[in-house]
Order: structure tokens, then sequence, then C-alpha cells
């Protein structure tokens, strides 16, 4: 059976949550071929060289460096709804090609073919809006709905009920979607069995500073956290996820891009992150055990509803960007507990035997 699958490129998360999804399709014996835009593209590429990859329309979102982030994002909506137009077009040149048996979109609502069983994954059935845009919720979450009602099923990954990571990000009792909805537990491409840390595991870094997301708050962000590390005599690293980047940098602490096994080490390896609090850095986050400070990125609702979230659980300290005071961090860090364990997780398994099942139907 061949599988297309095709994250969205807003970040890095969905594509690194693609990950374990792409692995359960292999072990259960499908082709897959990935679709994609710029550095989420470039980031399954490195992982997966093996497999075939198409480029196809990138949203490419600009996020402020000041101001209002809903109206931002807002000017830019007319140019959002012709990419998914786009990518659409572009999803069926390619299912003429390769002819796969599955589609599955991580957030992107023109990957889809009403002739091919088509799945989406979202965390956010339900988009949270900032209170001052408290009137927007119904219309944004009803245009949401309808979108991801044009296909054939719904992942969720997180878990319903108390062991929600999202929140009120998804229902787990009132979904209005009119498809099959079908929770698929906590995706990290990081591997981790049981929730246990890994055997070669070892002290590497008082500190490491993931860095991601649109442009200019990345680097916003970048510029505000390094120059507090180089002189605290810290042993750091940074990694700035760029996958598209591949220059040396005079200070070897910082890096680029890292594949996920490398990745994985220096964050295990590291007392303390400090990363963005989107909803795929959660979930690797939880998966590693890790103890973190979460900066979200300004105005972006969902980051700053998780970050608020696990705070008022005392598991991460939250820190607001224009804020950011690295002793303050490290001392606030230590009242909260991190992260425990990541629990098994059979449910992606079972749903992508189940989307297998739908080839044909």
């Amino acid at each position: 059976m061949k599988v297309l699958i095709a994250p969205l490129d807003w970040g890095l998360g969905h594509a690194t949550r693609c990950i374990p999804v792409i692995g359960e399709l292999q072990r259960q014996g499908c082709e897959v071929v990935i679709a994609g835009s710029g550095d989420s593209l470039q980031l399954l590429q490195k992982e997966f060289q093996q497999l075939r990859s198409f480029a196809i329309p990138g949203y490419q979102p600009r996020y402020p460096a000041h101001g209002s982030m809903v109206l931002t994002m807002a000017l830019q909506l007319p140019g959002f709804l012709r990419v998914i137009s786009a990518e659409h077009r572009a999803i069926n040149k390619i299912t003429e090609i390769e002819k796969p048996d599955l589609i599955i979109s991580d957030n992107r609502y023109g990957c889809r073919s009403p002739a091919i069983p088509s799945v989406f994954i979202t965390h956010q059935s339900n988009i949270l809006m900032p209170k001052r845009f408290g009137w927007l919720q119904y219309p944004v979450r009803r245009a949401n709905i309808r979108m991801i009602n044009r296909f054939n099923v719904c992942w969720i990954p997180d878990f319903p009920g108390d062991d929600s990571l999202a929140g009120d990000m998804h229902s787990s009792g009132d979904s209005p979607l009119k498809i099959e909805v079908e929770y698929i537990g906590w995706l990290s491409r990081f591997a981790c069995p049981g929730g246990e840390k890994q055997k070669n595991s070892f002290h590497k870094y008082d500190i490491a500073a993931i860095f991601s997301g649109p442009e200019p708050q990345r680097t916003i962000l970048e510029n505000i956290v390094v120059p507090q590390l180089k002189p605290s005599g810290l042993k750091y690293r940074v990694v700035r996820g760029l996958p598209g980047l591949n220059s040396p940098e005079q200070d070897k602490s910082i890096v680029n891009f890292l594949p996920s096994r490398e990745l994985q080490a220096d964050i295990e390896g590291a007392d303390l992150i400090v990363a963005r609090s989107g909803y795929s850095t959660v979930m690797d986050m939880y998966a590693l055990n890790r103890k973190v400070v979460f900066v979200p990125t300004p105005g972006q609702t969902e980051q700053e509803y998780l970050a608020k979230r696990f705070m008022e659980k005392g598991i991460a300290f939250y820190m607001k960007q224009n804020e950011f005071h690295l002793k303050t961090a490290l001392d606030q860090a230590k009242n909260f507990s991190g992260f425990g364990a990541f629990p098994k997780n059979n449910l992606l398994q079972a749903a992508v035997a189940k989307a297998i099942s739908m080839r044909g139907t």
C-alpha cells in the first residue's frame, strides 16, 4: 500500500510529529511518499533520505516583530487561501503520478482527494483566540470544522479526558466534526521506550536552547537568549532549527540543525531546556522527561495557552519573550517538576491499521 503524507510548513513541529507516523506506516508495510515545503520538507528529507518527496506550495507565514498577531494573520489570510487551492492542485498532480491508496495531511487543508481516503491530523479542532478577539472564536472554529469535514477521518495527537495535553484546543466530549475522530496518543520523533531515559544519556550541557518557528520571531528570541548565554559561564548548546542552512558557526556551541538522534542526545544531556511551547515541542519534552522553560511566541494564542497550562500544573516555568532573563529562568525552573513519564501508546498503531483498511472502501 502506498501512502502520501504532507505536513504543514508552519515551523517544524508538524513535520517532526509526522516522523513517528511515517515510522509506523513503514512498520505496517506501507510505501511512503512525502510532500511538503520549506524547512519542514527539508527536515523530513534529511530524516528519510530513501523516500521520494515532492515540493508543494508553502504558506511561509510571517509573524509580526511588533503589534497584533491576529491582525498580521488576518492580512495574510487571502494568501493562505490561495495556497490551500494551490496545494490541492499540486496534490492532484502528485496522485496522478504516484497513485497513493491513502493521503495523510498534517494541518494542510488542501492535501486531500475525493477519490482517495484522506486523513487530517490536528490538535486544534477548537482554535483559540485572544480574549479581545473572543467574538471571532465561533466563526473561526466553524470555518476550521467545515474544512476538516472534507476529509474522511480526523486524527488527534493526544489522549481524551484527564490525560489531554492540548486541553481546550480540542474537546473530547462535544466535537462538532461530522467525520470520524480518532485519538492517536502523543507523538514524538524521539525514541522513548516506556518514558525511560536512554541508557547512554549523560550530562553534556547546563542548558540547551531550541529555537524554531516562523520569522522574525525565531531570530528575535535567539538574539535575546544567546547574548545572555555567552558570558554566563554555563556549558550550553543552541539549536537554531534551520535545516536549510549548513554553514558552520564560529561558536561551536551553536548549530543550525541536528538530526533527531543527535538532537535527542543533546536534549537528554542538558539539565534545562529553553524552547517555544508549540504543541509538538511539548510532546517532545514529555517524551524525554525534561525540565523546561517555555518562551511562547508573542501573540500566538496556542503557545501562550500551553505555557500557562503547564506552569499552573507545576510542570514548567513560563516567561514572556520580552522579559526573558537567564538567571531568573535558572532559579525559577528549580521550583517545577518537569515532565513525567511518557505513556506507551498503541493508539497510533491501531489508527494506522484502520486507515490502511479504508483502501477501496
